[in-house]
């Protein structure tokens, strides 16, 4: 027979399960279904953001979007195939805060693209022509280059060679190099740059197309394309170091679209300014022109550079 004592304690077992539960995180079913644009606030279903390519309707912001996203816009018929890479070993530091261990860090961020890495390569046709694509996915650690990023991108090069395809077009929405891995990541530097020459001494045209392109990346593979295009939006970024850090230094004023497209491209730094839904034309009419291929596209190569000088002004 229960007696009165084990009844109270079995109630406040159970409230102590409720309470816990109730602070646990859960996943949020159909989160995606609602996006908000961070520069005007318009609200929009995933359906109609995901058949303007992710672009607002109202103010034109290029939202930031991972790798899956970038080649079904990018490839034909959004047919592609992923390029298998060797696996490295992670966490080579065995880097740990008081708030989350790094292991933890990638098994969330692997979770949450269906990716190994912050930046994965794939192969197939675009506009006819046979391309492979790299792209980072920001939600993978913030787009952090890492080792294996640096494997995949570096593969990526060899794979392009070894078929002699038409091009290789790199997407970049970085935070620059991984400071978990320290030395590691910084490493991946010089391995990017050999994969860049190797396309280069091979004749094979390199893009690179950035909506966030700093630190590490910026400073090694992210500036070596044969043309830089960039989104256009006051939230595009490229450089070195940030705005904060850039201003701590020189301890000047900067202009309020320091870094961002309609910035850097008075700079020189970058060839044109590219609205998304027309990257696809411009790298294929670009390879045309480098490699003398007939021009699979209807448009004319004048169309195109019509069309980005609209955009850059």
């Amino acid at each position: 027979m229960t007696n009165w004592l084990d009844k109270i304690l079995s109630k406040a077992k159970e409230t102590k399960a409720k309470l816990e539960n109730a602070f646990k995180k859960s996943e949020l079913h159909n989160a995606d279904l609602w996006s908000s644009c961070p520069e005007c606030k318009k609200m929009f279903l995933g359906k109609q953001l995901k058949q303007n390519l992710y672009i607002c309707t109202q103010c034109d912001y290029h939202f930031r979007i991972g790798a899956e996203q970038r080649f079904k816009i990018f490839f034909d018929n959004s047919q592609y195939e992923i390029i298998p890479t060797k696996k490295l070993g992670e966490d080579p530091n065995k880097f740990k805060t008081e708030l989350k261990a790094y292991k933890d860090q990638l098994k969330s961020a692997k979770k949450k693209t269906g990716q190994n890495a912050s930046l994965v390569s794939a192969h197939g046709k675009m506009n006819g022509l046979d391309v492979v694509c790299s792209s980072f996915d920001f939600k993978f650690n913030g787009g952090t280059l890492s080792m294996q990023s640096g494997q995949n991108f570096y593969e990526a090069c060899e794979f392009a060679i070894k078929n002699k395809v038409s091009a290789l077009t790199v997407f970049i929405t970085t935070g620059g190099a991984a400071l978990q891995e320290n030395l590691f990541a910084l490493y991946q530097m010089p391995k990017t740059i050999l994969g860049v020459q190797m396309l280069k001494e091979n004749k094979i045209p390199y893009f690179v197309i950035a909506n966030v392109n700093i630190g590490g990346v910026s400073a090694s593979f992210g500036s070596l394309g044969d043309f830089h295009i960039m989104e256009p939006g006051k939230k595009t970024i490229w450089g070195f170091a940030g705005r904060r850090v850039v201003q701590g230094t020189i301890s000047e004023p900067l202009p309020d679209d320091f870094q961002s497209s309609s910035h850097v491209i008075t700079t020189g730094a970058i060839d044109m300014i590219a609205h998304r839904k027309d990257q696809k034309n411009i790298i294929s009419n670009l390879v045309t022109i480098l490699l003398k291929k007939e021009n699979i596209q209807h448009s004319t190569v004048q169309t195109t550079f019509e069309e980005a000088k609209v955009v850059n002004q």
